[in-house]
C-alpha cells in the first residue's frame, strides 16, 4: 500500500469517527425546545458573538 492511500483511508477513518461521535449531540441540540436566539455559534455561525 502506498503511503498516499494509507493516508487517504486514514483520513477517511478520522471523519468517520468524528462524524459518529458528533451526531448525536447535533442531534439532541436541534431537538431542544428552547430558542436559542442569534447568540448560538452552533445554529449561527456566521453571526458575530456578543
Amino acid at each position: 500500500m502506498s503511503l498516499t492511500a494509507y493516508l487517504i483511508g486514514l483520513v477517511l477513518a478520522l471523519l468517520a469517527i468524528a462524524a459518529t461521535i458528533a451526531t448525536p449531540f447535533l442531534v439532541v441540540h436541534a431537538r431542544t425546545e428552547h430558542d436559542h436566539g442569534p447568540d448560538c455559534w452552533w445554529c449561527h455561525p456566521r453571526l458575530r458573538r456578543r
